[in-house]
């Protein structure tokens, strides 16, 4: 039999210090299988970093990186979005918004019984694009590549309450679209998006529950 020195029997942390970390995430994950892992390559496929999250830096974006799932609750390692997200561009806002006034009206109205959409009842926190929001991805993007600000909704999607490219009416702070996610966000929980500069408006907001309105 062949003599493999002990040394080439494990990884040298000090030359394969992202091989090393990829393997720490593996097993850690591989353990708890309570999140998905991800990494992201640039154009060679070479491994830039992993993450928890689906999310990417605009520069990386930019760059033309991709991200894929490394980890997927014990299951095989796939592909996922490369960032090429349209459903905005594929949304009639003319009626969207007519729906959204409508639900305005009937709700100033008291008649929140003659809606024919399904509500749903979240816990919706607030934030703003910025680093104490958002940081290390305060990018001014979502998750899904679109600007953030008023409007953007962070959703868990892997909870499958609401979907990327929802439309919703939230109470209390209008109509938006689900094109965000973020790590503390889980379950029946949304985190509704203020401009660049609202922070004082994101704070007010604090913690409430809402009634929320898929209208599409």
């Amino acid at each position: 039999m062949k003599y493999i020195p002990k040394d080439r029997l494990f990884v040298n942390m000090k030359t394969h210090p992202t091989l090393f970390l990829i393997l720490i995430i593996l097993s850690i994950s591989l353990l708890t299988a309570r999140a998905n892992v991800y990494v992201i390559k640039d154009k060679q496929g070479k491994v830039i970093r992993t993450t928890s999250q689906h999310q990417m830096h605009k520069q990386e974006k930019d760059a033309g990186y991709i991200i894929t799932i490394l980890i997927e609750d014990r299951k095989e390692t796939k592909q996922v979005s490369k960032f090429k997200y349209n459903f905005k561009e594929k949304i009639d806002w003319v009626k969207v918004q007519a729906e959204a006034q409508l639900i305005e009206q009937t709700l100033k109205d008291g008649a929140v019984h003659e809606l024919n959409y399904p509500v749903h009842r979240v816990l919706a926190t607030a934030y703003t694009p910025d680093s104490r929001c958002c940081a290390p991805y305060d990018d001014g993007f979502t998750a899904t590549g679109y600007p953030a600000g008023y409007g953007s909704i962070a959703i868990d999607p892997d909870y499958g309450q609401f979907r990327y490219g929802d439309v919703l009416y939230v109470e209390g702070y209008g109509l938006g679209v689900a094109d965000d996610c973020g790590s503390a966000i889980k379950g029946e929980h949304i985190d509704v998006c203020f401009n660049l500069g609202e922070l004082a408006k994101a704070d007010h907001w604090g913690r409430k529950q809402v009634r929320v309105w898929k209208i599409n």
